[in-house]
């Protein structure tokens, strides 16, 4: 499944709209972390029921968390409550694996993605990195706009430089009204492709793999 960290930075993320009319481009978002009480065993609270006595770690208290997404010109808003497990984690864009212009490079778009966090690439933020290499420029990327995904990787001599994956499709959801998962046809283990330069993989993905058929169906 190489590659999926990339695609979890970019894919599946959704704004809110503004009211019909609006011309403002942004939103105004805030948050609030605060400690609560549920007030029965059936308020939404996330912990299994047929634990023992019906009690979990925290009990009946709990951190909330409380995010407002609005738009002062045209009143549209969004509320967001969750139980917050952990503290909140604090990133860049950098380490976020979001938020930052990505790059031409021929017919494609070169998009950040996060840094590597397992195994022989667990490094610091900065590179190497996970790249998404997608068909167009956008603030927000569906996953017809896919053509693949740069990572890192070893070549045949042990030396440091990247691979491929490209050929997005789906597996079949594990259970009925669950997202299917999402994946590459054609990875590293199977296709054993090596780049010194994250600009050498997508002209190769340019060249070879921009042209297949976006999306393709899932696999069961």
């Amino acid at each position: 499944m190489t590659g999926l960290d990339a695609l979890a930075a970019h894919l599946d993320y959704t704004t809110p709209e503004h009211r019909e009319g609006c011309t403002a481009k942004g939103w105004e978002v805030d948050y609030r972390i605060h400690h609560t009480v549920r007030e029965s065993s059936y308020s939404g609270h996330s912990c299994p029921l047929d634990a023992e006595d019906n009690l979990c770690g925290h009990g009946d208290a709990y951190r909330a968390l409380t995010v407002r997404i609005y738009c002062p010109k045209c009143g549209a808003a969004t509320k967001l409550d969750a139980e917050l497990p952990a503290t909140p984690q604090v990133f860049d864009t950098g380490r976020l694996g979001m938020g930052t212009k990505p790059r031409r490079c021929g017919q494609v778009w070169v998009y950040q993605g996060p840094p590597p966090r397992r195994g022989i690439l667990l490094d610091p933020p900065g590179d190497p990195r996970w790249y998404l290499v997608a068909r167009r420029n956008a603030l927000r990327l569906a996953p017809e706009d896919i053509v693949g995904a740069i990572e890192p990787g070893f070549g045949p001599r042990g030396g440091p430089g990247y691979t491929v994956s490209y050929g997005l499709t789906e597996l079949s959801a594990p259970e009925p009204g669950e997202r299917p998962t999402p994946m590459f046809r054609h990875h590293p283990r199977v296709d054993d492709r090596f780049f010194t330069t994250v600009t050498a993989a997508a002209r190769w993905l340019d060249e070879h793999a921009a042209t297949e058929p976006a999306m393709a169906g899932r696999t069961a």
